[in-house]
């Protein structure tokens, strides 16, 4: 008779916090019969949990599940390896955090404020207001304060739209593009780390 099979690859974060109990079923999903799913799942890895990160192979699992419950065949399906760090609890006094976060915010603020600013004086941006004024309504001024406060209130509005935040006020389940390019870089950087645990071990 065959051996029953079970398929698994790995889960893309470990979900639980330092100290907890680690079992195989937070690294892998699997496939296969429900009662070896099961069985499989409940196998202890790290007892007292994971601290700092830890990278594991497919080889480790397929030995490790092999040896818990023998007789079956185990295939990985996927990448070869995962890198995983436990959730930290927060120790942080909330004031403080506040205050960081509200620096932070001010800081970005400033930087982008004089970013802009600056290159508007660089492209003499008032002079460009002026001539499209003079196109619309016919007359010189110079100081075009509406057409100014239309384009100040445009790039505001444009920004929001590139973001996506009225879609957020919607509950739109889409990503925006900064949430995209914020996993695209969480990715690149967990891929990078484990290459690198890898290359320690090797």
């Amino acid at each position: 008779m065959d051996n029953p099979e079970v398929y698994f690859q790995f889960k893309p974060f470990y979900k639980k916090y330092t100290g907890e109990k680690a079992l195989l079923g937070d690294f892998i999903e699997l496939a296969g019969p429900e009662n070896l799913k099961e069985k499989i799942e409940c196998i202890i890895v790290f007892p007292n949990g994971i601290n700092t990160q830890v990278r594991l192979t497919a080889v480790q699992i397929v030995q490790l599940i092999q040896q818990e419950v023998p007789g079956i065949a185990v295939i990985p399906i996927g990448e070869s390896s995962a890198l995983y760090e436990p959730k930290q609890r927060s120790k942080e006094n909330p004031v403080l955090l506040f205050l960081r976060v509200a620096f932070s915010m001010v800081l970005l603020f400033i930087g982008a404020a004089l970013a802009i600013m600056y290159f508007h004086s660089d492209v003499d941006m008032n002079k460009a207001h002026q001539i499209i004024y003079y196109f619309i309504t016919g007359e010189k001024v110079d100081n075009p304060v509406l057409f100014t406060v239309s384009y100040s209130l445009g790039i505001g509005m444009g920004i929001a739209i590139f973001l996506d935040i009225f879609a957020k006020m919607k509950n739109k389940e889409n990503p925006g593009p900064l949430e995209l390019e914020m996993h695209q870089s969480e990715k690149e950087l967990r891929e990078y780390l484990r290459d690198q645990e890898g290359k320690k071990q090797n």
